[in-house]
């Protein structure tokens, strides 16, 4: 009986545990809302971006721009409810953003 009550609470805080991890695009999106506080449109139209999962490429190597290293490129298109948005591009370096673009859909 002790034994199953110690993996329903094991698994529960695993459950937890991977609900609370965010995915390296959304990280992305929120390191792009933080970098473009100072044009309100900008973080507007982020705020209600939704990442398209179908879209996202995640390219993983081990280099660096400059002298900054870098492991990771990350590409999503995003879209709000009412229209496609466009695409964000990302740099990343262990699961961290350090560079954000955003590249708006032309229609």
């Amino acid at each position: 009986m002790k034994a199953i009550k110690l993996f329903l609470m094991i698994g529960a805080l695993s459950c937890s545990a991977g609900a609370m991890a965010t995915s390296v695009e959304q990280s992305c999106l929120n390191y792009g809302q933080k970098v473009m506080k100072e044009n309100p449109d900008m973080v507007s139209l982020l705020g209600q971006a939704k990442i398209d999962p179908s879209s996202v490429i995640t390219e993983r190597f081990d280099g660096k721009v400059g002298k900054q290293p870098v492991s990771t490129v990350v590409t999503a298109k995003i879209n709000s409810a009412q229209e496609k948005l466009g695409t964000i591009f990302c740099l990343v370096n262990n699961d961290s953003p350090l560079y954000f673009h955003y590249i708006a859909v032309e229609e």
